[in-house]
């Protein structure tokens, strides 16, 4: 059975040994975690009575993940961030020993720090990593991928690795009470709302690319066609009104993307940020993994800070970006591609 615990200063300065000891282990197994070869009991104890130091001062959340009263890992939570940033905390040294690999240690761990950060009002976390197995872990927990960086830093042995930049956002956000909206599939007689929504994005935002409006006739043939090739539409119902729609299709045209689709949402000008397009992505989810498909995309405008907050929130990790690819309103716009695993 594995107990996570926070640590006090003095808790940390006791457990030096045991806290040095997965530290060890991680870089003797080759974890890019800031120091080189050779890295011994001796190296890591003198780091975590520093750690503890930071503990006392109150910069620095230090948790361990016990099975019995063996440390088995160990991670941390930087709150030591300039003046401008009082929101905002970092995880560092996220460490399993070799012992402990493959019981969700990791993932227990992230867990109590986030739950720490939201309890000192810390609600932007951010961390990197060098492991492709970390990396599963972070994003299966949500965490959105935000940069790439090679070469950023040394294996323990020497060899340059890259790194990649996680960040996830622990605003506690609203969400509409069940009978403020009603997910369900369009009807025909809700196409005048969907292309008056339509067209307002059109005219007056870069969240679809296009530059003419549309007319019922082209909403009613998208609509069919979508019914047609068994993807759904969807429309956020609210006070008896379309307040927002949705749909999905798959991602591209060829039979290795049958289980991948991308989705768009789009919501009425006067009901955005309530949690009408929470609603509708996490209807779109649900009914695409009752569908079996695994993976979900999305392709949002680089600058529509509300829907890249809003897919975060909802588990989706940015997996691309291309600067510059799109135009619209005499600007170049940047098409971030982010995904969520669901089967």
């Amino acid at each position: 059975m594995i107990r996570i615990d926070v640590l006090d200063a003095a808790d940390a300065a006791r457990y030096v040994p045991g806290l040095a000891a997965v530290l060890t282990d991680c870089v003797q197994n080759g974890a890019s975690v800031s120091f080189m070869k050779p890295y011994g009991q001796a190296d890591a104890e003198a780091f975590f009575h520093r750690v503890a130091g930071q503990v006392a001062a109150g910069g620095a959340v230090l948790v361990a993940a016990f099975s019995g009263d063996r440390i088995l890992g160990t991670a941390q939570l930087g709150l030591d961030m300039p003046q401008n940033q009082p929101h905002r905390a970092e995880v560092r040294k996220m460490l399993v020993h070799s012992a402990g690999r493959q019981q969700g240690i990791a993932a227990s761990m992230l867990g109590r720090l986030e739950a720490e950060a939201l309890a000192r009002g810390r609600t932007l976390l951010v961390l990197d990593t060098s492991s492709d197995v970390a990396r599963r872990v972070y994003e299966r927990g949500g965490w959105s991928r935000c940069g790439h960086i090679p070469d950023f830093a040394l294996w323990p042995d020497g060899g340059l690795c890259d790194t990649t930049f996680y960040m996830k956002d622990l605003t506690p956000h609203a969400i509409l009470r069940a009978a403020d909206v009603i997910v369900r599939d369009a009807r025909e007689d809700d196409l005048p709302a969907i292309l008056a929504i339509t067209n307002e994005a059109i005219e007056t935002t870069t969240a679809l690319w296009s530059d003419e409006p549309v007319t019922l006739e082209n909403r009613r043939d998208w609509w069919l066609d979508r019914l047609a090739s068994g993807n759904p539409v969807l429309v956020a119902e609210e006070a008896g009104g379309v307040a927002g729609f949705g749909s999905y299709l798959q991602f591209r045209a060829w039979d290795g993307y049958r289980n991948a689709v991308e989705h768009s949402v789009y919501v009425r000008a006067d009901r955005r940020r309530s949690g009408v397009g929470s609603a509708l992505v996490e209807a779109l989810i649900a009914r695409a993994r009752t569908a079996g498909k695994q993976v979900i995309i999305g392709g949002i405008e680089g600058q529509n800070h509300a829907s890249l907050k809003l897919h975060r929130r909802a588990g989706f990790i940015e997996v691309g970006r291309m600067p510059g690819i799109g135009e619209k309103f005499g600007r170049k716009l940047d098409l971030v591609f982010v995904q969520k695993q669901i089967a």
